[in-house]
């Protein structure tokens, strides 16, 4: 019985195939092949890319047959940035890092970098004045960037430090994905996207080979990631990391973790704008549960509509909105036999909207994570063993500064400021200008008319959710 063949998505050019309207609207390509089959085909000029839409078809991809796909296109072409790290690494090799890494992210270290992320929030909710005018995406892209590089390096990084280190990592963000697509030759042409990508790469080594040689310098006089890292032993060899392997994996982590929070928090006070209800509710619990006072690691299993909160923010607006893998053998999918060498995308971003997984896919309901979906519909980490190592961190992260801000002050979106979806190396606002107003608070530390029982009663209350153009825990 002859095997099927791949659909081809529809609209394909000559020579081009369906790049032009990859460049010009990724994520609607992809959103408007789901309709298309389980697997469904695009081309990028000749180059054909299978594209994976059934939820049962990505969990073996992702995890039950994990071992079956390799890292994909886009990996490839990061490598000259990241160099062989977590992120980058396939088969035995990336088990190897992935537990070298582990041990940072356990409960424990968790629980010590709360105090670093609660700084920068803190430091951010004391700069604004009532009525002022905000760039949020911006304020929360330096927020969290600094709260996560002092966390995890150096809490006396000092700001000049923390910018640099953020312009490198939003050149690579700006410029992988367009070198995802465009033929391998075109990474040698000298444009200045590539001198932009060249320069950021060697600037971000020579910053990163500099912290790691002052540390080497005085060891044991931190308990960061980084002496993590350099302590760290193979379980099955004893052996250290290598210099050059020290320093890919940072510049993994620096590039990885640098998008997923801030993009997250961007779109998450925007629906707060444009849901007053979804706010107030929010406030009431952060009322009810703190009480006035900072928000605490043993706080945050209390925060439950703030978790729900943040999940649906991930849902409806995933920032990792494309993903890839490669077939290293001949693989079977949805009865399609895909050759060994294939490449393969997946997006989160479509797959959380699909109306068949969450009814209503464009309406923003915290509250429909009070029964969730299954756990293979909901990857904005990924799953499986490749799945982000530093989830938990960037819960825990997101949850710190919802509560720090969001406890003393209220937004508002600017009159007549329309968003827009702009997907680069994330899918991120394209500006998000908010209006801040602060909280009034009586002499307990509470917003004026809000008591613990008023509070308790509208975090109960069901407040209307808009539409838009499994619960786990923060790793305790």
């Amino acid at each position: 019985m002859p095997v099927p063949t791949v659909p081809c998505a529809p609209g394909r050019l000559p020579l081009l195939g369906h790049g032009p309207r990859l460049v010009r609207d990724p994520v609607g390509l992809l959103q408007s092949l789901r309709g298309e089959g389980p697997v469904v085909r695009f081309h990028v000029g000749r180059r054909p890319v299978h594209v994976v839409n059934a939820p049962d078809l990505l969990r073996r991809m992702l995890v039950t047959d994990a071992g079956a796909f390799v890292r994909g296109l886009a990996y490839d072409r990061a490598r000259p940035f990241l160099g062989d790290g977590l992120a980058t690494a396939d088969g035995d090799a990336h088990l190897r890092r992935r537990r070298l890494m582990l041990p940072s992210f356990h409960r424990a270290r968790l629980l010590g970098y709360t105090g670093v992320m609660r700084a920068q929030a803190d430091a951010l909710a004391g700069s604004w004045r009532d009525g002022q005018r905000v760039a949020m995406d911006e304020a929360l892209h330096r927020t969290s960037a600094a709260g996560a590089l002092r966390a995890l390096f150096r809490t006396d990084l000092d700001d000049a430090a923390v910018a640099e280190i953020d312009d490198c990592v939003t050149v690579f963000l700006r410029e992988i994905p367009l070198r995802a697509v465009l033929p391998r030759f075109a990474e040698r042409l000298p444009t200045p996207g590539n001198r932009r990508f060249a320069r950021a790469a060697a600037r971000l080594r020579r910053i990163v080979d500099g912290m790691i040689e002052e540390r080497r310098g005085a060891p044991g006089t931190r308990d960061d990631l980084l002496s993590l890292l350099m302590d760290a032993r193979d379980e099955d060899t004893g052996a250290g990391m290598t210099p050059r392997a020290l320093r890919d994996e940072v510049m993994t982590i620096l590039a990885g973790g640098s998008e997923t929070v801030p993009s997250t928090l961007s779109w998450l006070y925007h629906e707060l704008g444009r849901n007053p209800a979804v706010q107030a509710r929010l406030q009431a619990e952060l009322d009810t549960v703190l009480d006035g006072r900072p928000v605490e690691f043993a706080d945050l299993h209390e925060l439950s509509y703030t978790r729900r909160l943040i999940d649906e923010t991930l849902r409806l607006h995933s920032v990792a909105w494309m993903m890839s893998r490669r077939a290293r053998t001949d693989v079977d999918l949805g009865g399609y036999r895909i050759p060994a060498g294939a490449e393969l995308l997946f997006s989160p971003t479509t797959l959380h909207r699909d109306p068949d997984l969450y009814p209503d896919p464009l309406r923003f309901d915290p509250d429909r994570w009070l029964t969730p979906p299954p756990r293979e519909y909901f990857i904005p980490f990924g799953a499986g063993p490749r799945k982000c190592v530093g989830d938990h961190f960037s819960y825990i992260q997101m949850a710190v500064i919802v509560a720090t801000v969001s406890a003393r002050w209220s937004v508002a979106p600017v009159e007549g400021s329309r968003v827009r979806e702009r997907a680069s190396g994330a899918l991120r606002p394209d500006h998000l200008p908010m209006t801040v107003t602060r909280r009034r608070r009586d002499g307990y530390g509470r917003p004026h008319g809000t008591s613990p029982r008023a509070a308790a009663y509208a975090r109960a209350s069901s407040a209307p959710a808009s539409t838009v153009e499994q619960e786990t825990r923060y790793g305790v």
